[in-house]
């Protein structure tokens, strides 16, 4: 047989053959040149020019083929990528171990994580817990086990809600865990806005119903306690008795105390239509006092204030800020009958104020401190949100901080606090100082 240029013999002939047929199959490529060197053995005799023909174009086609299947499943990871990137949330998976095999999600940015950077890392590390009952640890077991879980976790900062279920292979076979967590702070937060909002607004019309109370109460109570003081004074002017004058001076002084206190409820009922006014600090401490002033003598708190007389007026609306030293001090009383539930020395609180200049101008600081037990630091965050209580007794709602802070914020001020877990809480109200009293 007539090769290409030299004769082939026997086994030679039959192993070159074979060799050179592997050569077309390995390499599409060179079936023009291996077309042209076979034409006359025997794969021309078995695969003609046609042939060979169909088969590169074959080839070529599930070559471009395979091409643009990977292209389409590239473009398809990538469009899958990018949504979830984008997504408002944190989406991951582990393998049965719980480790980190991906993660994604705009949520990442507000942990400070990049896609996939915690990759290979353990929950239990990443978390710092080797306790089995945390919630985010918790629910990826029970999901290792076939559940799918629901649970709300606080983390760096932020409010997640979360689900987690089981990640199944091809043959339904539990491989691993999924998870999407949905970041919900803000969403919390405006919740908690709108629950102050309403708080304040329930504390108004419980002030309104107080007032018109306080209204009738006051034409009950003047008349027979003006007729009080009446006969007192005449009783003093025509007795010679130094003992019962004695008694008629006392019953006069605690009729008009009677007469300071409806006076002082009605003032502090009476907030609707009020004005603002360029006030004295010392004028809202003791408006206050003239109302919580004896039941706190009457517990054995004692009262110290530090309140210099040349302290510039603020602008405030009187009885709002009265509300807010009122809420104030009564948590400082609670606070105090909680550590020392009889007298003692240290039973006290302490109401200073001072000058500060602030980010906007000047300011007077009040402060009303107490030597209660102190507020623990991981409830410091959450003091003025409602619902939370600043006492650890539970009494309370929990709204009267929140409705202080936004009465303060409203006045253009701020409400803040500091406290030592077993010595001391103070409160500070910082309020514009009136223009009219820096000139």
């Amino acid at each position: 047989m007539v090769g290409s240029g030299r004769a082939l013999h026997g086994d030679d002939s039959e192993r070159s053959q074979r060799e050179q047929a592997a050569e077309v199959f390995a390499a599409p490529a060179a079936l023009s040149s291996a077309r042209r060197r076979w034409h006359t053995g025997r794969w021309g005799e078995a695969l003609g020019d046609e042939d060979l023909a169909d088969t590169t174009r074959k080839d070529e086609a599930d070559s471009q083929r395979d091409d643009g299947a990977t292209q389409q499943h590239a473009t398809r990871d990538a469009r899958l990528r990018l949504l979830t990137d984008q997504v408002p949330a944190v989406v991951w998976s582990t393998d049965a171990e719980l480790r980190f095999t991906s993660s994604a999600g705009a949520a990442l940015r507000s942990l400070g994580l990049l896609p996939d950077q915690v990759v290979g890392r353990s929950l239990w590390d990443y978390f710092g817990t080797r306790d089995p009952n945390e919630p985010q640890v918790a629910a990826h077991v029970r999901a290792l086990s076939g559940e799918s879980v629901s649970f709300n976790v606080e983390w760096l900062g932020r409010a997640f809600e979360a689900y987690v279920e089981p990640l199944r292979d091809e043959h339904g076979e539990i491989v691993g865990t999924l998870g999407i967590a949905v970041d919900a702070t803000e969403r919390k937060r405006a919740k908690s806005e709108r629950a102050a909002l309403q708080a304040r607004s329930r504390h108004q019309q419980k002030l309104e119903a107080i007032g018109t109370l306080a209204s009738g109460v006051a034409h009950e109570i003047n008349n027979p306690i003006q007729s009080i003081m009446n006969y007192a004074q005449l009783i003093r002017r025509r007795t010679d008795n130094e003992a019962l004058h004695d008694y008629a001076a006392e019953i006069l002084t605690e009729a008009q105390r009677v007469a300071s206190i409806v006076r002082n409820l009605l003032s502090f009922a009476r907030q609707e239509g009020e004005p603002y006014a360029d006030v004295p600090v010392e004028s809202l401490v003791e408006s206050t006092l003239a109302l919580l002033g004896v039941m706190l003598h009457k517990e054995g708190v004692q009262l110290e204030l530090a309140l210099p007389k040349d302290l510039p007026l603020v602008r405030c609306h009187p009885q709002q800020i009265q509300q807010v030293l009122m809420n104030l001090l009564g948590n400082a009383r609670d606070a105090l009958n909680e550590r020392y539930p009889v007298a003692h020395e240290d039973k006290r609180v302490i109401i200073s104020a001072r000058r500060i200049e602030g980010a906007d101008g000047a300011c007077v600081r009040l402060t009303i401190e107490d030597h209660g037990p102190g507020i623990a630091p991981e409830r410091m965050d959450k003091l003025f949100d409602p619902f939370v209580s600043a006492g650890g007794g539970g009494s309370g709602a929990g709204f009267g901080l929140a409705v202080s802070h936004g009465i303060v914020a409203e006045h253009g001020g701020t409400l803040s606090a500091q406290s030592e877990l077993g010595s001391h809480t103070r409160f500070h109200v910082e309020l514009p100082a009136a223009r009219a009293s820096l000139v």
